[in-house]
């Protein structure tokens, strides 16, 4: 896919050098913002079809100056997507657990995953939410600038929530 925006066989054999010297630490840069394989991978894609697009453009002369434009490149393209993903809706979090399969060595039964969900997709908003967004990976102090409160009403409502659920979830038993 790459090599089809590029115009000559020495610009190819060129990019192939380039992206097989630094996809790695593009990967890895994308990696340690993003939290997740897949969406490193994506930033990866994404960071290499735009030097391939610009190749004729970018210095390749000065190998530690490609690697910082590089980490420059997959460290904006991160926090880009990153950002995307906050600005989606609280609403279209799903309520019911999706079909991934749980792992062997988990020890919550697939009845008390749905019942879970259940009781978070019960809960007065200002519990649920949070719940839900520190579900998604998000830390306190996302939670608190995506909602808008402090970091001290996201930590107390993340607590009452908890608790809440604690309550509920013994009470079955």
């Amino acid at each position: 896919m790459y090599l089809a925006v590029l115009d000559d066989r020495s610009s190819e054999e060129q990019f192939i050098d380039v992206y097989n010297t630094y996809k790695r630490l593009v990967y890895h840069t994308a990696y340690k913002i993003m939290g997740d394989s897949y969406l490193a991978e994506d930033v990866l894609q994404e960071v290499f079809l735009y030097v391939a697009k610009n190749f004729s453009k970018i210095h390749r002369e000065n190998c530690h100056e490609l690697a910082a434009y590089l980490v420059s490149c997959s460290r904006s393209r991160a926090y880009d997507m990153l950002r995307k993903q906050r600005e989606e809706p609280l609403e279209e979090v799903p309520d019911a657990p999706d079909d991934a399969p749980v792992p062997d060595d988990a020890v919550v039964s697939t009845d008390n995953i749905q019942h879970l969900t259940e009781l978070i997709g019960q809960m007065k908003p200002m519990y649920r939410d949070p719940l839900r967004l520190l579900a998604m990976g998000y830390t306190n102090r996302e939670i608190a600038e995506s909602l808008g409160l402090t970091d001290e009403v996201v930590r107390m409502r993340l607590f009452r929530g908890r608790k809440i659920l604690w309550k509920e979830l013994n009470s079955r038993e």
